[in-house]
């Protein structure tokens, strides 16, 4: 930890200065420091949050790749109306997007069970 001292109360940082810097600025006992760590969040996961990110994963990439197409939003916007906005999971949702969300959702975890 490096000790950083500032003659003005005015100059002094909390927090990071930009979202690439690889450490923050912290207060203790009237005294600035600054600490880097690893921000690996993911590398702390249980299996099943795991499994449930990866569903994520999967369901963000397929629903962006369809919203990029236009006939394939159109047929996604068909099937949630012949659905009558009812997901697999048997909960209404306000739109085609969060609809299809969590038809992806389900897809996902139906075909990779979690063991």
């Amino acid at each position: 930890m490096a000790d950083i001292t500032t003659a003005n109360p005015v100059d002094i940082i909390k927090g990071k200065l930009r979202g690439t810097e690889n450490g923050y600025f912290y207060m203790r006992n009237g005294k600035q420091f600054y600490r880097t760590r690893v921000e690996n969040y993911q590398r702390n996961q249980s299996p099943r949050q795991k499994w449930n990110s990866a569903a994520f994963a999967y369901a963000h990439r397929q629903l962006h790749a369809i919203e990029a197409d236009e006939e394939r939003t159109a047929q996604m916007n068909a099937d949630y109306e012949s659905a009558n906005h009812i997901a697999l999971n048997g909960k209404s949702y306000p739109t085609a997007h969060a609809w299809k969300f969590n038809t992806l959702l389900c897809e996902y975890k139906q075909f990779h069970p979690f063991q």
